[in-house]
């Protein structure tokens, strides 16, 4: 993916959904700047963890990937988004207020509120 974005540079805003690629990857993709997408179930492992740790906040949607991912035995709902919150907020050390402000300006910036 990250190799079509740089062959194509004027293909829009690239939203990378649960991104999950190593360290090098995630700095390659925030050079091409790219947007991340964070689910609850992305944050329940250490790697989500770390990745989501790193990426840059003004650059950061949540979402479920419902209804694909699981979340405590069953599939995911968009108002589950909300956990996501819950969970950058301690993954950024952050209150939970500015986080959700953050995601909130994060969207309008995009063009998606």
């Amino acid at each position: 993916m990250l190799d079509a974005l740089e062959a194509h540079p004027d293909a829009g805003t690239p939203v990378l959904h649960w991104f999950s690629g190593t360290q090098r990857e995630l700095a390659r993709a925030v050079d091409l700047d790219c947007w991340f997408s964070i689910g609850p179930t992305m944050l329940a492992g250490e790697k989500g963890k770390t990745l989501a740790a790193r990426m840059p906040r003004d650059r950061v949607l949540t979402e479920t990937d419902g209804p694909f991912a699981q979340l405590e035995g069953r599939a995911a709902l968009p108002w589950d988004a909300e956990k996501a919150i819950v969970l950058l907020a301690d993954v950024w050390a952050e209150p939970e207020a500015a986080v959700r402000e953050r995601l909130a300006a994060n969207l309008r910036r995009l063009g998606m509120a």
